[in-house]
């Protein structure tokens, strides 16, 4: 049988299986758990896939065959659920996205919080990562985002680092987590239950359980079936691509700060990316997806186009498609989400295993290369106009 019939007789659930087995053939990834959301292909039903094991085979506490609900860290991923939870917001009559954050930050404490530069910055700028501020603060402030998804008032450290900050926007685009955390805590006086130490319940009030999210979340309930992620490393040989050295590799068990969810979760979480503006949450997911600009990135010649954390980009046919993927370094997990609306279809990739981007990869190890193969192979013809970006390391 000739390739081109074995690909013609390959059901829209085998693509998904395929896709699957060929991410852990070349990652070497313990496990993964791909959502699907096509209506052409399944309907609005959509299709979950788990793959692999929970944890490094041979590792304790022993894995497990992942499944639908096993949970899994999704790193910056993240920062599309908090700019929903401001996007909630304005649409209740709160704050406009040209709001400044120095009011906010304020109620952190009886003294003012902040500098001028920085109450001046708009809640807009730090959705688009327009704020100028660094990736990461720097000066051994680490653990920053520890206090914002454990729904306690930000460190003396984080408030002390606001205290100093003394650079304003700069005109250009500038990945920045210490900006989404500024936000984050931002987020949490907007809404009046529990000011300033309420992300998890905010999350599940407004966001997660009007979206059917039963396993979404930064703090683990201990029902939840937890993958315990792993850190890949490069073997040293002469010539890249590196291979991935399978038996080196460290179960972390540790818990990044950030939130977790399942493929049947991120399900839901696509179905309303597409529904927008209608279905749950159709007209704050709508702000969310609304673009807020082309800007240069910085110290380069190249430009990001954004809505609130997602990034905008179009396929060859003038598709709007939405991406953003996340990983945490030390928690070993990568995660990635895909939607374009006008093809109602919609991927995400939840993996437990990281590796550094500094390596000579392999073709295909990143999850977003996986989620892009399933979306052309559902939709002939499908591909991107650029790249997609490099995952982020949350931590």
């Amino acid at each position: 049988m000739s390739d081109q019939m074995i690909e013609a007789t390959t059901s829209p659930a085998q693509i998904v299986q395929q896709a699957a087995e060929k991410y852990l053939g070349i990652s070497n990834a313990p496990g993964c758990c791909i959502a699907v959301y096509d209506e052409k292909s399944f309907g609005t039903k959509g299709y979950v896939y788990p793959k692999g094991l929970s944890g490094v085979a041979g590792s304790s506490p022993a894995p497990f065959s992942v499944t639908t609900d096993t949970v899994f860290e999704i790193g910056s991923v993240t920062k599309v659920f908090t700019s929903t939870l401001l996007a909630v917001a304005v649409k209740a009559g709160g704050p406009c996205l040209d709001d400044t954050i120095g009011p906010y930050l304020n109620l952190f404490s009886a003294n003012a919080v902040g500098t001028p530069v920085l109450d001046a910055i708009q809640l807009v700028q730090f959705a688009t990562h327009t704020s100028g501020m660094p990736e990461q603060p720097g000066d051994g402030l680490t653990g920053y985002s520890e206090q914002l998804f454990a729904d306690e008032p930000p460190s003396s450290e984080l408030i002390n680092w606001w205290n100093q900050y003394d650079t304003p926007p700069q005109g250009c685009w500038q990945y920045s987590n210490i900006g989404f955390v500024t936000l984050g805590f931002a987020v949490t006086q907007m809404f009046a239950k529990d000011k300033g130490h309420n992300y998890n319940e905010i999350l599940a009030e407004y966001v997660t359980g009007p979206l059917g999210m039963k396993q979404t979340g930064a703090v683990v309930n201990s029902s939840w079936k937890i993958a315990q992620g792993c850190i890949g490393h490069w073997s040293k040989s002469s010539e890249p691509p590196y291979q991935i050295v399978f038996d080196r590799n460290t179960p972390t068990g540790g818990t990044a700060f950030d939130l977790k969810t399942t493929g049947d979760d991120m399900l839901k979480f696509l179905a309303a990316q597409i529904a927008a503006p209608k279905g749950p949450l159709g007209s704050q997911i709508a702000l969310t997806q609304q673009n807020q600009g082309t800007f240069p990135v910085c110290e380069e010649k190249t430009s990001v186009t954004m809505g609130l954390a997602w990034q905008i980009t179009t396929d060859t046919q003038g598709n709007t498609v939405f991406t953003k993927n996340g990983a945490t370094s030390r928690g070993g997990f990568e995660a990635i989400v895909i939607v374009v609306p006008e093809l109602q279809c919609g991927v995400a990739v939840l993996s437990n295993q990281y590796f550094d981007a500094s390596g000579v990869h392999p073709a295909g190890i990143a999850p977003g290369r996986t989620a892009l193969e399933i979306i052309s192979q559902l939709h002939p013809g499908f591909e991107l106009t650029e790249p997609l970006p490099e995952h982020d390391p949350f931590d």
